[in-house]
C-alpha cells in the first residue's frame, strides 16, 4: 500500500468503519470493486458524504490483501500529477480523489487518461471521486470523462440525522470515548451538525475529556462548548 507524497491513511479508513444507510449502496459498490468483481467506479456527490473515506478504505483493503494499491489526493499533488500518475501503471488498485483539481491541465489529464487505459489493459482497478460526475467536472479531454465513467458513476447523498448519530458514536469509540446516544442527539440538536464540524467537535471533546477525566455526559459536553464559545 502506498500513499503519494507521504499522505497517511487514517486508522479509521476502513470499509467496516463507514456508517450510514443513505450511502450504503455506494459502500457496497466500492466493496465489489475491492473484491475484484468490478474494475472501475466513479463516486461523486456533495462534500462530507464519505467519498474520501471510501477511496482510502479501498486502498487500505487492497493493500491488506497483498495487492499494490495507492491513494492519490489530486488536490494536494496537482503540480506533480503528470509525473506521479505516469508512475502508477503497475498498481493493482489506484484510488484517485478530487479529479477536478486537474481539470484544464492538459498534461495531467493526458497522464490520467493514459493511466486509465493502462490499468484497463492489465485488468487493474480504478476508483475515482469528485463532487461532480465525470462529464460535469469540466475536463478538457472528452475521452477522459468517458473513460472515468466507463465502469459506472454512483452518487453519494448528504447524511441524515440517524447516520450522523451513528457516525458520532462510532468515531468517538474509535478514539476510546464512549458517547451515549442521548449525548450525540443533544449535539445534533444544539451544535453545527455538518460532518466536518462534528469531527472537529470530537477533537475538542477528546482533549477536554482526557484533561478533565470526564465522561461525555450532556452537562460536560455543554460545559465544554460553553467554555469554547467564551471570548
Amino acid at each position: 500500500m502506498q500513499m503519494v507524497l507521504g499522505v497517511q491513511l487514517p486508522q479509521s479508513a476502513t470499509l467496516d468503519a463507514f456508517v450510514g444507510r443513505e450511502n450504503a449502496h455506494v459502500k457496497a459498490s466500492v466493496a465489489e470493486l475491492v473484491a475484484g468483481r468490478s474494475e472501475r467506479l466513479f463516486v461523486y456527490g456533495p462534500a462530507a458524504t464519505g467519498k474520501t473515506h471510501l477511496l482510502q478504505a479501498a486502498c487500505r483493503a487492497a493493500g491488506d490483501a497483498g495487492q499494490r494499491s495507492v491513494y492519490v489526493p489530486l488536490a494536494q499533488v496537482a503540480r506533480q500529477a503528470p509525473s506521479l500518475l505516469a508512475g502508477l501503471q503497475d498498481m493493482d488498485c489506484v484510488c484517485v480523489d478530487e479529479v477536478s483539481a486537474i481539470a484544464g491541465d492538459r498534461d495531467a489529464e493526458i497522464a490520467l487518461l493514459s493511466l486509465t487505459e493502462g490499468l484497463r489493459a492489465s485488468g487493474a482497478r480504478l476508483l475515482a471521486a469528485d463532487t461532480c460526475s465525470p462529464r460535469e467536472i469540466g475536463l478538457a479531454l472528452p475521452d477522459l470523462a468517458s473513460r472515468l465513467a466507463w465502469g459506472g458513476a454512483i452518487a453519494t447523498v448528504e447524511l441524515d440525522d440517524d447516520d450522523k448519530l451513528q457516525l458520532l458514536i462510532r468515531r468517538a469509540a474509535q478514539r476510546g470515548m464512549a458517547m451515549p446516544a442521548a449525548t450525540a442527539r443533544w449535539l445534533l440538536r444544539h451544535g453545527d451538525n455538518d460532518v466536518p464540524a462534528l469531527m472537529r467537535l470530537l477533537d475538542t471533546l477528546d482533549h477536554a475529556s482526557l484533561s478533565a477525566h470526564r465522561r461525555l455526559t450532556i452537562p460536560f459536553v455543554k460545559q465544554t462548548l460553553d467554555s469554547r464559545a467564551e471570548p
